[in-house]
């Protein structure tokens, strides 16, 4: 029987219920996605998660955080948004699937142990490596793409060198620290591709000693220059990006976790060219 390639977890309540700033970008993509022929056959197949279950949650924030999000109207989106990550991960440690992409109505980088910030609301990937851990899973190296500083995922990891975590921001300082495993990527507020690819080169080699059994790419197409980050690139590095990935990653599991970017031009050709290297059919 032939292996599912890409695991495609979206749920109809993302563009419906997700974060304003996010939401509008969600649909527009998925729907080019299941027009462009990449899910007529097994290799890619799409999945309807359920939501995070509140009590996995609760142990990676801190009780007055929960107690907070609990008043918010994107409580459930949150929680659904959550539990997409955790049925990629599923999918992919189960052997279901190579490799998955994994839709949020939420972002989760932007959310630390007890607070969260920008379109944030519980850090996805933080939960989805507590339930890996609780599997007996240890080693995880998570590749932050977004342009924006992803201080919630460093927040819980950061003491953590078992987490090997490299964080792209539009800063203009790189900072690594190897006893912990935290490398940070400043690029530059205008970023073009070739800087970008370059970098993300250099980061990738940085991991060859490390032996990871999952890897998280924590994905913001809001790096392109006509949606709202600090990064310049063109539509043509989202495939350039996701193959070198592939290529470091050498078969290991691999999830992509949507995280920030609003325009829905942007979205409908950045996600399904990055599912399509993913599955192995770029060019599509």
């Amino acid at each position: 029987m032939e292996k599912m390639k890409v695991a495609v977890v979206y749920h109809e309540d993302f563009p419906v219920h997700g974060y304003s700033v996010l939401k509008d970008r969600i649909k527009p993509s998925f729907d080019a996605l299941m027009s462009s022929g990449l899910v007529d056959g097994v290799e890619v197949q799409v999945f309807r998660p359920q939501p995070a279950p509140v009590e996995l949650v609760a142990e990676a924030h801190t009780e007055n955080h929960m107690h907070n999000m609990r008043h918010d109207p994107h409580w459930n989106v949150a929680l659904l948004s959550a539990g997409s990550v955790l049925m990629a991960a599923d999918l992919v440690v189960s052997g279901k699937a190579e490799s998955a992409f994994a839709y949020t109505g939420t972002a989760g980088h932007h959310a630390s142990r007890g607070s969260c910030w920008g379109f944030c609301y519980f850090n996805d990937v933080a939960i989805t490596i507590l339930k890996l851990r609780k599997m007996g899973l240890k080693r995880f190296l998570i590749i932050d793409v977004d342009p924006h500083f992803g201080d919630g995922t460093r927040d819980f990891f950061g003491n953590d060198p078992d987490v090997f975590h490299i964080n792209f921001h539009s800063g203009s300082q790189k900072e690594f620290d190897r006893e912990r495993n935290n490398y940070d990527f400043g690029i530059g507020w205008n970023a073009n591709d070739e800087t970008f690819l370059r970098e993300l080169e250099n980061a990738l080699k940085l991991t060859e000693g490390f032996d990871y059994q999952l890897c998280f790419v924590i994905f913001g197409h809001d790096s392109h220059t006509d949606d709202y980050g600090g990064f310049d690139l063109t539509l043509n590095a989202y495939p350039k990006m996701a193959s070198m990935i592939k290529k470091a990653v050498d078969g290991k599991p691999l999830i992509f976790v949507l995280s920030g970017g609003s325009n829905p031009d942007v979205a409908r050709r950045a996600i399904p060219d990055v599912i399509a290297v993913l599955a192995g059919r770029w060019p599509y």
